[in-house]
């Protein structure tokens, strides 16, 4: 089971229009001590969450806030 699987309300911290953004997003926050997953809405057909299409990193919400500033820095 990952940490993000104990924490049942993942946040999104970023959405990009492909699976290689997202990719390297997650492997910079993973890099940094923040546990990261991916969602991809695109590849999977699954229906979007809040009407956001896209590949989607999410973090355990107690790490969302340091995960935009690294994602952002």
């Amino acid at each position: 089971m990952s940490e993000i699987d104990e924490h049942p309300e993942p946040i999104v911290v970023a959405t990009y229009g492909d699976r290689g953004e997202a990719e390297v997003s997650k492997a910079h926050l993973v890099d940094n001590g923040i546990p990261a997953e991916i969602i991809d809405e695109i590849e999977g057909g699954t229906i979007p969450v809040d009407g956001e299409y896209g590949v989607r990193v999410v973090v355990p919400a107690r790490d969302a806030e340091m995960a935009r500033r690294i994602l952002t820095g």
